[in-house]
């Protein structure tokens, strides 16, 4: 009996397997210019680079390279969105194995360098499936589990941007959703403008409490920066991180307290005893330079540019307990 359905059941299998190549052939065609799969390709050509500016969203955006070719400083911005510190250690390393000359230059907000993101691949952290330098499991701290879908979707193309798919159908639906609406959301680059009020924490006490939880632990450092400090000072390297600059809504609602002082402080100390360099730059813009939330504008990203390279060329003096601030609020 089973005999008689071998055939159809042969022909079923040969459909399938038919529809499961040109799927996959597709998502690789529709996802050729993907934003992760780019970057890690430029990654490759790190060597040649002074600079290379690690971080989110906000080091995107933050970064003016045309005003380091104007200094004739040859730089790379890698920062890319939707990525978290476990993503951007990895950056790092694929970009020291490449023979990056120079430093590395590390942007973020709050308190991303004291806490581990959650596990996933959302956004933009796919970038991990197309370094090809580093072990990215190893780098992640994967359990073997975790390493086995990690292959499956490394190898497998509507696995690998499954959720760089979903967010072009969310974006399809966004669209639709504001026609029908007869409205438009404000946007950029990056998304809805609204969207990244997400990003903040919605009360100073909130906040605190993150701050609190950080102070009370023996280092502040999470094991994603420890990996890519570890990865950077083996020859000597540099890394310069720096408090990207925000609004004055959420400096004067997170930052102005004595609490998140002391945290800078220690961070600070921290990453001395480590070889690395804290620059606070969280004044360096004033809110016309922005275009939502936490995001500069191109003429912003000009103006902190401009700022922020004299500050890369100064070489590190270890810390007496001055202050890591810089500002133009006054200017």
């Amino acid at each position: 009996m089973l005999a008689s359905y071998r055939p159809l059941l042969i022909r079923y299998a040969a459909m399938v397997t038919v529809g499961l190549v040109v799927m996959n052939v597709g998502v690789t065609l529709i996802e050729r210019n993907n934003p992760a799969r780019v970057l890690a390709g430029r990654l490759q050509q790190a060597s040649q680079n002074d600079y290379v500016f690690i971080g989110n969203s906000l080091m995107a955006a933050g970064i003016d390279t045309g005003v380091c070719q104007k200094q004739r400083v040859a730089c790379m911005n890698a920062g890319i969105g939707s990525t978290q510190t476990s993503e951007h250690a990895a950056i790092a390393e694929e970009a020291i194995a490449a023979g990056i000359r120079g430093k590395v230059v590390y942007g973020f907000m709050d308190l991303a360098l004291s806490e581990s993101p959650e596990p996933g691949w959302k956004g933009n952290r796919a970038i991990a499936f197309h370094l090809k330098r580093i072990s990215i499991p190893e780098s992640y701290g994967l359990s073997a589990i975790s390493g086995m879908e990690f292959t499956f979707r490394k190898i497998i193309p509507v696995l690998t941007y499954q959720d760089s798919l979903w967010a072009k159908v969310e974006r399809i639906r966004r669209v639709m959703t504001d026609k029908t609406l007869q409205r438009r959301s404000t946007s950029n680059a990056f998304g809805r403008a609204s969207d990244f009020s997400a990003l903040e924490d919605g009360s100073s006490e909130r906040f605190a409490a993150r701050v609190h939880k950080a102070m009370a632990k023996t280092s502040l450092l999470c094991p994603e920066v420890n990996r890519m400090l570890d990865a950077s000072t083996k020859d000597g390297r540099e890394v310069v991180f720096v408090v990207m600059p925000m609004p004055a809504k959420h400096r004067n609602v997170y930052y102005r307290t004595p609490d998140w002082q002391a945290y800078l402080d220690r961070l600070a100390t921290e990453l001395d005893a480590r070889g690395a360099r804290l620059v606070n730059m969280d004044e360096m813009a004033v809110d016309s330079d922005f275009t939502d939330a936490v995001h500069l504008s191109p003429t912003g990203a000009t103006a902190f540019t401009e700022f922020l390279l004299p500050e890369l060329v100064r070489a590190r003096i270890p810390r007496t307990g001055n202050s890591v601030g810089k500002s133009r609020i006054d200017d």
